[in-house]
């Protein structure tokens, strides 16, 4: 008997992609950034923000002049009476004054604006307070920011965070957001910003922060500016209420952004009822992505839209109740509350927060809305009866709305393909005929229109032809690597727990892949996206999702992985977010959770 063989056949290729393959897999190019340049706006490669000083490069928003104090703890009670805890204090208190001294140097060498040490009599030196870090937090900060004149753009404060206190059960650290919290609802007319800083970090600084061995000071500088958001002032003749609208509303404008390509930039119009007032950005892609933390107590979510011009971000805790009865009695008021399912409740919750982003701008947003993690066919009804009621009663401005289910899988392992069998004999090529090989001085390479690529890793789509069900990755308890034997307890079909609907997988309309590929031995990072639902208001302009080539549900899924590849460059050039493919709206949820599945964490916030 002959040994038998067997040959694999690739699923997909890059390039040409065979007519009998599952998948089409299209390298994707890293997006372009809108950047400023000697008063103008220029987009320029992801790489080039290395090279921001040697360019000239500044922030598309312009500059932002802010009033800068360094808020750090009282310590060294006894410095008086010892002279060596009073050198000690007077160490201190320099380091974070040249520290301070270098950032307002480091931010305005970066052409980012202006920031002007603060004056007051509580302070010690110009910027400096020390503050006592207790239950007198409150009211020594209230007093302090009272006796403040008025700026001329806007505070920042930087609170010093001991090593001892960066804990979510250290009650010091609830004393502090408290305040902070206190203070941004009390002084809502100006623009007050807090930045809570590690100790070490600025007392265990070396280096000057513009010297090249300072990895971090840049990227901090940058933060800042990000966060400070510009005024706009609301045109109108004179007020008629007085507790009207706000006059003056401050807007999120980073130092850059992803740039509008080629297809976008055109004006649009719509001939609805009420169509949205923005001809230009229509059908631009809204972000949001939420899931639920381990121990299943807080909804997270975040949010972010296409070009990545403004994010949010939210944490509410779940359904606070059990009931069992069919309505819960509200003892205040005496009138009967229906209660909602855990997963409704998880809807709202979710819908609110998005529409709180999506009304900051009267445009025909295209919200895409996923699911990190599994998501159920309890829950996806559940979206399904919110959205039919949702976009069908309040809706100001069109819109169409998707839902996504976002995993990341253990990556594959990615092999190259075997080299052809020489059968001995040529075999002309009819599409090449002829071949020559160039001579090292036969090819000219012009200077114009090269740029340079991070090589590093490199990113592909990879768009399904067929669909599959959603199939959820084993857990470390499945396979036995997180105890010392696998528990595989049955569950019987008349248990209470055991549920046919909450296991039987999804079925999407489409579903696509990230594949980031580093150039080393590291194994690649995958990224599932499913999309699950589709649908839109009354009035919307974008079409329904059809068989057709134009409208069928993979060209909409390829729109929102390409969405998700330049959210996730932007990710790591802006937010330094680096070792994930995610957007920066799942980085961000990626986050939160494994903050809040620390130990002690979870029982502490309240």
């Amino acid at each position: 008997m002959a040994p038998s063989t067997q040959t694999s056949r690739p699923i997909c290729s890059s390039g040409s992609t065979p007519p009998n393959s599952s998948c089409v897999l299209t390298p994707l190019s890293p997006p372009l950034l809108s950047v400023a340049k000697s008063e103008a706006i220029v987009h320029i490669m992801p790489t080039a923000l290395r090279f921001w000083d040697k360019l000239g490069l500044g922030p598309k928003s312009g500059k932002k002049d802010v009033t800068v104090f360094v808020l750090y703890e009282q310590g060294y009670h006894e410095a008086e009476q010892h002279d060596r805890l009073g050198k000690a204090k007077i160490w201190r208190d320099e380091q974070i004054g040249s520290w301070l001294r270098n950032v307002c140097a480091l931010y305005k060498v970066k052409r980012l604006g202006e920031m002007h040490l603060g004056k007051s009599s509580l302070c010690q030196k110009d910027g400096l307070v020390s503050l006592q870090f207790g239950t007198s937090f409150r009211r020594s900060l209230t007093s302090f920011i009272a006796s403040l004149s008025a700026p001329r753009d806007s505070f920042v404060f930087f609170i010093l965070v001991p090593l001892a206190v960066m804990n979510l059960a250290s009650e010091t650290l609830h004393h502090v957001s408290s305040t902070i919290n206190k203070v941004l609802s009390q002084y809502s007319e100006v623009q007050v910003v807090f930045q809570l800083i590690p100790e070490p970090y600025v007392l265990n600084i070396a280096v000057h922060p513009s010297s090249p061995h300072d990895f971090h000071s840049e990227s901090f500088v940058h933060s800042v500016y990000n966060r400070i958001s510009i005024p706009t002032d609301r045109a109108m003749s004179r007020k008629f209420f007085t507790y009207g609208q706000r006059e003056k509303r401050y807007f999120e404008v980073p130092a850059f952004t992803l740039a509008h390509s080629l297809n976008e930039n055109k004006v649009s119009y719509s001939s609805s009822v009420d169509p949205a007032l923005d001809v230009l950005d229509r059908h631009t892609f809204l972000h949001v992505g939420y899931r639920i933390s381990l121990c299943g107590r807080w909804i997270l979510a975040a949010c972010i839209d296409q070009r990545g011009e403004a994010h949010a971000m939210g944490v509410w805790s779940t359904q606070p109740y059990t009931p069992t009865d069919k309505n819960k009695k509200n003892d205040e008021f005496g009138v009967d509350v229906p209660v909602i399912s855990d997963e409704m409740y998880i809807v709202n919750k979710v819908w609110d927060f998005a529409m709180q982003v999506a009304e900051k701008a009267n445009v025909e947003w295209r919200i895409v809305i996923a699911k990190s993690g599994n998501m159920s066919v309890i829950e996806l009804d559940a979206w399904i009866t919110h959205l039919y009621t949702a976009l069908h009663s309040n809706v100001q401005v069109p819109m169409h709305v998707s839902l996504l289910n976002v995993e990341q899988s253990v990556p594959w392992i990615i092999l190259p393909l075997p080299a052809p069998q020489s059968t001995g004999h040529f075999a002309p090529n009819s599409k090449n005929p002829t071949s020559s090989r160039s001579t090292p001085g036969s090819v000219k390479i012009s200077s114009k229109n090269q740029f340079f690529v991070d090589t590093a890793t490199t990113t592909y789509g990879l768009l399904q032809k067929n669909t599959l069900p959603i199939s959820v990755p084993p857990t470390l308890n499945d396979i036995g690597l997180s105890t010392d034997l696998v528990i595989n307890k049955p569950l019987s079909i008349d248990d209470d727990d055991y549920s046919i609907v909450d296991d039987y997988p999804l079925l999407p309309l489409s579903s696509s892949t990230l594949v980031c590929m580093p150039d080393s031995s590291v194994l690649p990072q995958m990224v599932n996206i499913h999309l699950i639902y589709a649908t839109k208001s009354e009035g919307c302009a974008y079409p329904n999702i059809t068989s057709d080539a134009a409208d069928s549900p993979q060209t909409l899924l390829h729109d929102i992985t390409n969405s998700f590849y330049s959210l996730s460059v932007l990710s790591t050039a802006r937010w330094d977010i680096a070792g994930t493919s995610l957007p920066f709206h799942l980085s961000a949820v990626e986050t939160m959770r494994k903050a809040l599945s620390t130990r002690n964490c979870v029982n502490s916030i309240r």
